[in-house]
């Protein structure tokens, strides 16, 4: 038999059970859920801008990096971000300062309508022409970048305050070129060198890594040969004067960049045709001082690693969508760095390596333009 007087507590007691219930699940769910976008149910929105383009392997393994970053943070591409990407193509195409303005007009354009709630930028045009000139741009609603590849010394920004405390929306990893550990490879690889020119394209990254190697005095008094000079070089003839030149004053070239050197016309020289000609005319050894020149046809390469730096700030990037402030997140040289060798240039100069050294190696190609 049902007591009358006991409904009117009972539905009282099952309406305050569902209030309770909804409260803790609304509660529950404003603190579970991320930050940003991801907070409506809606994927993160990232964009990126490189410098350069996937034809240069050093943008298309920052991109791979990037996204391999992203993933190890538990952050999967189409599931828990959109991501699009704008090319500058500023090393070979886009040359011009007329033609690098319209190029970042035109990332903006496109940034802005995205409407990111991240930005990765790679390489020095990207950092100043795009996501400096945002932020300087919309004080008041930049969205957090992270940059990878910079050469130069970032706090010459406005919105940079420090390297270790950036104080706003802009952080990230600093390129520096490790030519104290190529310098030492280079010398246990060939004990008797002690005489070495380097030669880079006139860009603006080679001018930069030119000033860090003179200023570096602590690494020119541990170096283990003496650098007979520092060669910016205009035109690809410049560079075939250079190579022949200094066959009989050097034991060693060091290669920077090579990627904008200019025909007699003013165009650029591609690349793979720089290689060719060196592999057929230079005598001595090479050292490349960016990992993938090896790739090229260059005889050895130690420098810095596109992948891993590409992980490494990807890494950053998922912290930030997490919750973490770039403004208090310093601004570092990963120092991730990668040691290839080329066995058919070795091949061609008569050079034999240790297996000891190869199995070592990162990466050893068996080709010139090898994969």
């Amino acid at each position: 038999m049902v007591d009358r007087h006991s409904i009117p507590r009972v539905a009282l007691a099952l309406a305050s059970l569902l209030v309770t219930l909804m409260v803790a699940a609304a509660c529950d769910s404003s603190t579970s859920a991320p930050d940003g976008a991801a907070a409506a149910g809606q994927p993160h929105r990232i964009f990126v801008v490189h410098s350069y383009s996937h034809a240069f392997t050093w943008t298309r393994q920052l991109h791979e990096g990037i996204i391999q970053g992203l993933s190890q943070n538990g952050l999967i591409q189409d599931r828990d971000y959109r991501l699009q990407t704008f090319e500058m193509d500023t090393r070979i195409t886009f040359t011009s300062p007329q033609q690098i303005e319209q190029r970042a007009a035109e990332a903006l354009e496109a940034l802005r309508a995205f409407e990111p709630d991240l930005l990765f930028v790679t390489d020095d045009v990207a950092l100043e022409h795009v996501a400096v000139r945002l932020a300087e741009e919309s004080p008041d609603n930049p969205p957090p970048t992270v940059f990878a590849g910079i050469n130069v010394d970032p706090t010459i920004y406005a919105p940079i305050d420090s390297l270790d405390m950036p104080g706003g929306p802009i952080t990230g990893a600093l390129e520096r070129i490790p030519h104290t550990q190529a310098f030492a490879t280079a010398k246990r690889l060939f004990p008797d060198v002690t005489r070495v020119v380097i030669l880079a394209d006139a860009g603006a990254g080679s001018e930069t890594v030119r000033a860090e190697l003179q200023r570096d005095d602590q690494a020119a008094g541990a170096r283990p040969f003496e650098v007979l000079d520092f060669l910016l070089l205009e035109t690809f003839e410049q560079w075939q004067r250079a190579v022949v030149d200094y066959q009989d004053k050097a034991d060693l070239i060091a290669v920077v960049n090579f990627h904008q050197l200019r025909d007699a016309s003013g165009e650029i020289v591609p690349p793979a045709e720089v290689i060719d000609w060196m592999v057929a005319e230079n005598n001595l050894p090479e050292l490349g001082l960016v990992a993938d020149w090896a790739r090229d046809g260059i005889l050895v390469a130690v420098g810095n690693s596109g992948l891993k730096t590409g992980a490494y700030v990807g890494a950053l990037g998922a912290d930030i969508l997490i919750g973490a402030d770039p403004a208090a997140m310093p601004i570092v040289d990963p120092k991730q760095t990668d040691t290839s060798f080329n066995l058919a240039r070795a091949r061609s100069l008569g050079i034999e390596f240790s297996p000891g050294e190869l199995t070592a190696a990162d990466t050893v190609f068996e080709t010139i333009g090898g994969q």
